[in-house]
């Protein structure tokens, strides 16, 4: 009986074209089947994962029919292989959609209720997919094409980093339509099981999105939900997290002065230094996030950063750099000394392995053309990540220096309170700092100020 189901349910996926409508989700037959005995395609893989541990009486039917949307999943994957080893010839940071299925499983049981959203950009469409516990791998195809996607995005991009009020309402609707194609197919799903973490694999000048800050028409994206990025499987190591606060310490560098004219003061650099590095009041009290050590200006040059990175957990780089559009390998960090970190230098470094945790304050990203990729978004970030740091926090854009401090500060306050009994994610730690701008009110609650910063690595 469980074979002739079998069989039935692979020939209703092979021959049946005709798509049916459940929760906003286009579906295949044997979709809507598994949709109207389970409600969602999560709550399914929720019942597989649970149903495999038990060794349930349905567990045989319960495999047939994730079979069948995993070689959905594969079918159309194969259709446009092609593009897929064009693109890994060009960009190492791919994450390659065929191997989605192993890798996602890793990223989606790394943390409790999360799905990883994974824009696929082609010429005449987006193909959405999308991961989630329990093996639930799933393709949608959404009807933009590759010239509309990047045009909406620069439009976005560009509202977003505007200083004028005028432009606040261009950012909500670009923010809203960029929304629309890329998580409300989605929404359903996310909303009937609790999702809380996104995890997105970006492609294209989907790069350039500030994911944080997609409009749903009431509230960002960052309010109902942590964010983080992952690039390739291989730059993506999850086999661990951040220790509690009291194990681990900080090695902070920055620079507040630039002797080149092209780089404009940063004052804020030595404040923002102090708030995250542990360091003795008048009263001899702690204040401060983490223990460690820090080095500012013309202290700070390549060797203070070589040699001490042995001794820390989070590497603290407040400084002026730049991810160089259409040469990544240019990309570059300005030393307190006034020399550029470049890429050939970052792949010298070899304890970034004992790093969790790189955060680049103050960098920015220059803004591709709508045509453009984004490699280089991930260019800067890789190096460090190939080199065995967990994960990066950089920004999209140069932000001005005293809100990057506030939201470093809280950032960094939330982090520190982690221990083992309540441990706080990176993600969770970067969303509340990004939180903490929006509830304030005031100028610094423009996404101009919170929505650069985004996490790329392990999130945990």
């Amino acid at each position: 009986m469980l074979e002739l189901l079998k069989i039935q349910e692979i020939r209703e996926f092979t021959r049946e074209v005709k798509t049916a409508q459940s929760a906003g989700i286009a579906t295949t037959a044997s979709e809507a089947k598994i949709l109207k005995e389970h409600g969602s395609l999560i709550a399914f893989g929720q019942k597989v994962e649970t149903c495999k541990q038990s060794r349930c009486a349905q567990l045989s039917q319960l495999n047939d029919q994730q079979q069948v949307l995993t070689q959905q999943y594969n079918q159309t994957v194969t259709s446009f292989e092609k593009e897929i080893r064009r693109r890994k010839s060009v960009d190492d940071a791919l994450l390659d959609p065929r191997n989605l299925s192993s890798k996602a499983k890793e990223i989606v049981e790394s943390q409790p209720g999360t799905v990883l959203i994974y824009p696929f950009v082609l010429e005449d469409k987006i193909w959405l997919l999308w991961a989630a516990k329990g093996g639930i791998i799933k393709s949608v195809a959404v009807p933009v094409s590759r010239k509309q996607l990047g045009e909406t995005v620069v439009q976005f991009r560009q509202a977003v980093q505007s200083q004028s009020p005028g432009d606040r309402q261009a950012m909500l609707t670009t923010g809203k339509q960029l929304y629309d194609w890329l998580i409300k197919p989605l929404e359903p799903e996310l909303k009937a099981n609790k999702i809380q973490n996104l995890v997105f694999s970006l492609d294209r000048v989907t790069r350039y999105i500030p994911m944080s800050a997609l409009f749903d028409g009431e509230k960002y994206l960052i309010e109902n939900y942590a964010v983080s990025t992952v690039l390739s499987a291989d730059l993506t190591d999850l086999r661990d997290r951040l220790p509690a606060s009291n194990q681990t310490s900080i090695l902070a560098l920055g620079a507040s002065e630039f002797k080149d004219k092209d780089y404009s003061p940063l004052p804020s650099v030595p404040a923002e230094l102090n708030a995250i590095v542990q360091q003795k009041s008048p009263s001899n009290q702690l204040n401060g996030g983490f223990s460690g050590s820090k080095f500012l200006n013309q202290s700070f040059n390549f060797r203070a950063l070589r040699d001490n990175l042995i001794a820390h957990k989070i590497l603290h780089i407040a400084t002026h750099g730049k991810f160089v559009s259409g040469r990544p390998e240019d990309s570059f960090l300005v030393l307190g000394s006034g020399e550029k970190l470049t890429i050939p230098e970052i792949k010298t470094l070899q304890d970034l392995n004992n790093i969790h945790l790189v955060v680049l304050s103050a960098c920015e990203t220059a803004l591709g053309g709508a045509d453009q990729d984004g490699v280089e978004i991930s260019g800067l970030s890789s190096y460090f990540l190939s080199n065995g740091a967990k994960a990066v926090i950089a920004s999209l854009w140069s932000v001005n220096d005293a809100s990057t401090s506030v939201l470093m500060y809280e950032f960094y306050r939330t982090l520190a309170a982690s221990t083992a009994k309540k441990p706080m994610t990176k993600t969770e730690a970067l969303r509340q700092a990004q939180l903490s701008l929006i509830r304030e009110g005031g100028n610094f609650a423009r996404p101009f100020y919170w929505a650069p910063f985004i996490l790329i690595g392990n999130g945990q």
